[in-house]
């Protein structure tokens, strides 16, 4: 029998929220979609204080307004993947970590676009379908690094492998380690190389952990093997992801390292 969760928000009239709903929203595969809803899920979750009911409302509203920008790009998203992206650019940090290419939100739009070409004959993808997802990483890079007035804080930690492996032809690659070379002198950017020596814990996967302002939860995407997106805010999943970064943090080149590195990798050219 499904449970139903009774909300009595004295803006509205009663109404109930089966769970399966709710577990829709609360795992990013359904979105808030209409005001009285977010206002009685605010009472479900006890948010009293009238500050903190302000600043989810207007989190809520800024969401409802990236819509606008994502609807062209819905065809290609998954639920969580369209309410993850809706968060991003209103994130006060996010940390990145990638053990096999460069980050989508780092990536230069030449280096997205061979990435997507060498996986076209396996995935049976279009190049429309092409075209539009590195249109899709182009605005999500440009939201997040250009936001304003404050642009979103990245941290983020490359693997060396990631660095070195061949995506396009070398031109392109040229063309990459410039673009990280640049962002990586953003007073807003700390971008750390994790050397393959580096002897310490390395994560396989690569994800990436969205810092938000109080009362939300930071949330930790990644992706799975077969390429979906996982999202989770559990505060267990977010401390696993929270000691992973700082420990690969450590063993990590400091920041300010990372222009040299890339101006190495520039004269020593492609791995075959």
């Amino acid at each position: 029998m499904t449970r139903k969760y009774v909300v009595t928000h004295p803006s509205i009239k009663p109404f109930k929220i089966p769970e399966h709903t709710l577990l829709r929203i609360e795992t990013g595969q359904s979105r808030i979609r209409t005001k009285p809803v977010l206002k009685a899920l605010i009472e479900l979750y006890g948010i009293d204080d009238p500050e903190q009911q302000e600043r989810v409302m207007e989190l809520w509203s800024k969401d409802r307004s990236n819509e606008d920008w994502t609807t062209a790009f819905r065809p290609v998203m998954s639920p969580s993947m369209t309410a993850f992206v809706g968060l991003e650019a209103d994130a006060e940090s996010i940390n990145l970590y990638h053990p096999a290419i460069v980050h989508g939100l780092l990536q230069h739009e030449d280096y997205a676009k061979a990435l997507y070409e060498a996986e076209q004959h396996v995935a049976d993808t279009t190049n429309a379908f092409i075209r539009t997802h590195v249109e899709l990483r182009a605005e999500r890079k440009r939201r997040v690094l250009q936001r304003q007035p404050k642009p979103v804080y990245i941290r983020a930690i490359l693997s060396e492998a990631a660095l070195r492996a061949r995506v396009g032809g070398e031109n392109i690659m040229r063309k990459q380690w410039a673009e990280l070379a640049m962002l990586s002198r953003l007073p807003h950017v700390s971008i750390q190389v994790l050397p393959l020596n580096s002897g310490g814990y390395r994560a396989t996967h690569d994800f990436a952990v969205l810092n938000l302002r109080k009362p939300l939860r930071p949330m930790v995407q990644s992706d799975t093997a077969w390429g979906a997106l996982s999202t989770s805010d559990k505060p267990a999943q977010i401390e696993r992801f929270a000691r992973a970064f700082s420990t690969m943090s450590s063993s990590a080149l400091a920041p300010e390292e990372t222009p040299e590195y890339l101006y190495k990798l520039r004269n020593e050219g492609v791995t075959p």
